[in-house]
């Protein structure tokens, strides 16, 4: 990893933890709560109140060549959801040659292809990797199962005891699995032991702008990538493990800024009339407007900042950050398995060892735990 710093840290006083839990049992004994840092050096370097004058094509455009200038082989996560599909085609539209798109489902487990996660992978992007492909004929789109990889995880003896440390917020068996899933396929291994640069990329993140009691706009970013970068991924820092985040990265910081003024634009001239506009709690983008919050919806996010995005049928997220129903399989074992009891009784240690200021709801392990903001960035009126 070529600077795990780059995927957050938390700071309390003078120590820097990457294990969040770390820096909640932390905070229990000195009572300083933890600061999420999200490349502070960097984007607190930035304007953030002046919009950059690229499109937001051309500054795709420059994210996916400095990734391919950057490795020898390159891999894009994709689910054919709107931020891995933009990344995609980010590469074809501009004629920037992707190596792989590789895909997760269960099917080994499960034997259903139409299921809450494969159906999105078989009948979604499978077709728009072949649509892909008229453009750029040798990309290989990879369907790895994560049936045996999950299995594996919970009983490799390096993470067997302490994996509740290598998570932040997003705590899902699957979640769980990814950590080390690159090393789940052979062609991958052969490329690291030759030395050769891998690079996998991830649609991280959405923008997450609000208006303030000042009336001005502020960005923010969430520690929600678990399932992209794990803090154990952090600490482990493999040589063979290069994570890309194509949004969130200091590597191109005017994108997240251009998007932000995108989104900003359209609140600061929306009403509740406006298309869009939801009372629903979206948690990207949101307004105040006769006393009441309203937000942009995720279909809008995605259609303001995503310039080739069809919304599709298979566009579900769990509701729970702890139990998700990609999951399902797993969580129907035999109690008597020690994945399943590796995996249970971490989750029960994890909720006894941090403060009910931690819990979403005490009475309920499902929601799982608060997650940590960075700094505000502010955007002007």
């Amino acid at each position: 990893m070529k600077n795990p710093d780059n995927f957050g840290f938390y700071r309390i006083g003078d120590f820097k933890f990457y294990s969040k839990l770390e820096a909640m049992e932390y905070h229990r004994k000195s009572g300083w709560g933890p600061h999420w840092d999200f490349n502070e050096a960097v984007f607190s370097s930035m304007d953030w109140t002046q919009e950059p004058a690229e499109t937001l094509e051309d500054l795709y455009c420059q994210r996916a060549q400095q990734l391919r200038d950057e490795y020898d082989h390159l891999v894009l996560w994709y689910s054919g959801g709107a931020d891995s599909d933009n990344v995609l085609h980010s590469f074809i539209n501009n004629d920037i040659k992707l190596d792989e798109v590789a895909s997760f489902v269960n099917y080994e487990a499960t034997k259903e292809k139409i299921n809450f996660l494969n159906a999105e992978i078989y009948e979604v992007a499978s077709e728009k990797i072949l649509q892909a492909k008229l453009k750029q004929p040798d990309l290989t789109h990879r369907i790895v199962d994560l049936c045996q990889p999950t299995i594996d995880e919970f009983q490799n003896k390096e993470s067997k005891f302490d994996w509740i440390y290598h998570f932040h917020s997003i705590i899902t068996v699957n979640a769980v699995a990814r950590q080390r899933l690159p090393l789940a396929v052979k062609e991958w291994r052969d490329m690291f032991e030759q030395g050769k640069k891998v690079g996998f990329i991830f649609g991280a993140e959405k923008p997450r702008i609000s208006q303030t009691s000042s009336g001005n706009y502020v960005f923010k970013f969430l520690d929600v990538l678990d399932t992209m970068v794990s803090a154990g991924a952090q600490i482990r820092n493999d040589p063979w493990d290069n994570p890309e985040f194509f949004y969130w990265t200091p590597d191109c910081p005017k994108i997240v800024i251009k998007q932000a003024h995108i989104l900003k634009k359209y609140l600061k001239y929306a009403d509740t009339t406006s298309h869009w506009m939801t009372k629903i709690k979206v948690d990207l983008a949101s307004k105040q407007i006769n006393g009441k919050t309203w937000c942009i919806s995720m279909d809008g996010v995605h259609s303001l900042i995503y310039p080739n995005w069809q919304p599709v049928l298979y566009q579900f997220k769990p509701k729970s950050p702890l139990f998700s129903p990609r999951d399902n399989w797993f969580m129907k074992m035999n109690d008597s398995e020690d994945s399943w009891q590796i995996w249970r009784n971490g989750l029960e240690k994890r909720w006894q060892a941090v403060d009910d200021y931690w819990k979403n709801d005490v009475d309920d392990m499902s929601k799982g735990y608060v997650s940590s903001w960075s700094r505000e960035y502010n955007l002007g009126f």
